[in-house]
């Protein structure tokens, strides 16, 4: 049991966006209060409980269970620890996790999203895991999604963020910048240039947010060594209006109609739009009913760095209240956090990774790690629950500014305000 301790503090390092109806994701994690961190940090582990324990309850969704399964005899050989890996959905963990822990029936390790970590956190459900030793392993922004506090509240092995679909029969050329995709689109004499969705009755933060950050904008300020800091609002920043600036531009032109999610997907699944700003989770069933060949591409450059989507990365969690921590964390740091097992869990999700060496070469097809090169160029949702008084004002601002009803000047002074001042309540 000679395995990094799991409440160490880390140094540097949703709601989810798939269902493809344009809705806001919602409130997000909360900040642990200082108390809660300082008692989780000091907390001693007892030898005699490690030594009694002899299973660890791991809980997942289906795709991940036989990877974990595929592990537990090695484990169980080296421990002496049985792992009995049970399935449970991720459309009901969250509620499960939040009633069972407390009442002394939940799991020692969990699956679940970056966003939950806040919420999790505060109400003393899941502890820190040291991951100094294996962080270099790992893609920056999924270390970074798990930062609370400067500790890191999971082991990651996935993230996913959106980029850049692409009619190929429209423009055969993977864009570099914006002035590409327009003259992809004059080229074409295509109506719809790029479906983002948002604009005209829909709002949504989401998609338009790599405008937000095309130039250094941000909704909250970040540091490795604190995490997320909801004093600092950054939403009203010169970046983010130089940003929003640029976005209100390419709709005046016409390159960015308004559309729902689900027009947005219809009309590049009909052959009607030259490109799509979506994510990973629609390839499936383009590759299923396009009638044309499509291709994936980072998202356009707005300057020389690359555009800073949204990602979203998930995990594996602690129970705080688990008797076997030590055991809990030698299961992931050793045996979960390894390039088979990180293989493994790519193949069962085939959507993304968070482990470094698996970043752009198999398994997984060439478009999936575009997606996953997207993601490693963007910023974590923040995991707060201050991320909750954003999404609305910021994604209803963004909308009028789609539909020419505010400048991008005041739509984001308007919803940093709205920010501030629902926090200071």
């Amino acid at each position: 049991l000679a395995a990094a301790t799991l409440f160490a503090a880390c140094g540097d390092g949703s709601g989810e966006p798939r269902a493809g109806d344009g809705s806001v994701p919602p409130t997000t994690g909360a900040s642990p209060s200082d108390d809660a961190v300082a008692a989780a940090a000091t907390a001693p582990v007892s030898t005699a409980a490690v030594e009694r324990a002899d299973t660890l309850v791991v809980w997942a969704d289906e795709p991940r269970v036989q990877p974990l399964r595929a592990i537990s005899a090695e484990f169980a050989e080296t421990t002496g620890v049985e792992v009995r890996v049970e399935v449970v959905p991720i459309a009901t963990m969250r509620e499960r996790i939040e009633r069972d822990i407390p009442a002394g029936d939940g799991p020692d390790v969990f699956v679940g999203p970056h966003d939950w970590s806040g919420d999790l956190a505060a109400l003393e459900l899941i502890a820190p895991i040291d991951v100094d030793a294996e962080r270099d392993e790992f893609i920056g922004v999924a270390i970074d999604a798990f930062n609370l506090d400067g500790m890191t509240y999971a082991v990651p092995y996935s993230i996913e963020a959106v980029a850049l679909y692409r009619n190929t029969s429209i423009a055969a050329v993977p864009p570099s910048t914006w002035d590409d995709v327009v003259a992809a689109c004059e080229r074409a004499a295509v109506a719809n240039c790029v479906v983002v969705p948002g604009g005209g009755e829909w709002s949504d933060a989401y998609h338009n947010y790599p405008f937000v950050s095309a130039y250094g904008g941000d909704v909250f300020g970040f540091d490795r060594s604190t995490g997320f800091d909801a004093s600092s609002v950054g939403l009203d920043s010169a970046e983010a209006v130089r940003g929003v600036e640029f976005l209100e531009q390419q709709v005046a032109a016409g390159t960015i109609p308004a559309t729902h999610y689900d027009s947005a997907k219809q009309l590049f699944l009909d052959g009607r739009a030259a490109f799509w700003i979506s994510g990973p989770w629609e390839l499936d069933e383009l590759r299923a009913r396009s009638g044309f060949e499509f291709d994936v591409s980072l998202l356009p450059r707005v300057t020389d760095d690359p555009m800073r989507p949204f990602v979203r990365a998930d995990g594996f969690f602690v129970s705080a209240r688990s008797e076997r921590p030590a055991i809990a964390s030698e299961f992931l740091l050793d045996h979960v956090a390894t390039d088979d097992t990180m293989r493994r869990l790519f193949e069962a999700d085939g959507l993304g990774t968070a482990w470094q060496s698996l970043r752009g070469g198999p398994p997984g097809s060439p478009q999936v790690h575009v997606f996953v090169e997207s993601a490693a160029n963007g910023v974590p949702m923040p995991n707060i629950p201050e991320m909750g008084a954003v999404w609305g004002p910021l994604g209803d601002n963004l909308q009028r500014v789609r539909n020419g009803e505010l400048s991008a000047a005041d739509a984001m002074v308007a919803t940093a305000d709205e920010v501030r001042s629902t926090l200071a309540e």
